[in-house]
């Protein structure tokens, strides 16, 4: 367990080393019940995923939403974090980072005021909604290695795919 993420707002709880299928295994998890801000549900992250949602908690989301708005977000829709597949989910091909829980898949947020800006409405455009996300995609990418969103491919339409893969790319 990394000491730096006991220092974090994050709360979880470790969980046991598991395999599931080929290449699906996970180690050194974390169920992430709560943080600074609300998560739609709990989600199991690799320990660097873990540390990498809490930098961006506070170095990327919240900063882009003072900015932005004025205030700070409250809550933060996602898709997932685990899911034994390929890329794509393609039949053949390389693992996703999702299968081993080092990606996660962010679609909205909620601010304090109650407003709610999403991926799949407030994508396109220039006004307040538009920059927030813009700005937040270009801050998360100091802290996520691999950051995918609308402008990569329609697969990523509704959502930031963020993980601590290998690749380096922010689009």
């Amino acid at each position: 367990m990394s000491p730096t993420l006991q220092t974090t707002p994050l709360r979880f709880t470790p969980q046991a080393d598991r395999d599931v299928g080929a290449q699906c295994a996970f180690r050194n998890v974390v169920r992430v019940t709560s943080s600074s801000v609300t998560y739609s549900s709990s989600f199991v992250a690799s320990c660097p995923l873990a540390v990498g949602i809490a930098l961006f908690e506070r170095h990327a989301l919240q900063p882009a939403a003072e900015t932005a708005f004025g205030q700070r977000v409250t809550g933060v829709s996602h898709l997932g974090t685990y899911a034994c597949r390929n890329v794509y989910g393609r039949e053949t091909g390389r693992r996703s980072q999702h299968a081993s829980a080092n990606a996660i898949d962010l679609a909205g947020f909620r601010l304090e005021d109650g407003k709610t800006v999403t991926l799949q409405r407030d994508w396109s455009g220039d006004d307040a909604e538009a920059r927030f996300l813009r700005d937040l995609r270009q801050r998360a990418c100091d802290i996520f290695p691999t950051l995918l969103g609308p402008d990569y491919n329609a697969a990523h339409h509704n959502h930031f795919h963020m993980d601590m893969g290998g690749f380096r790319i922010c689009r």
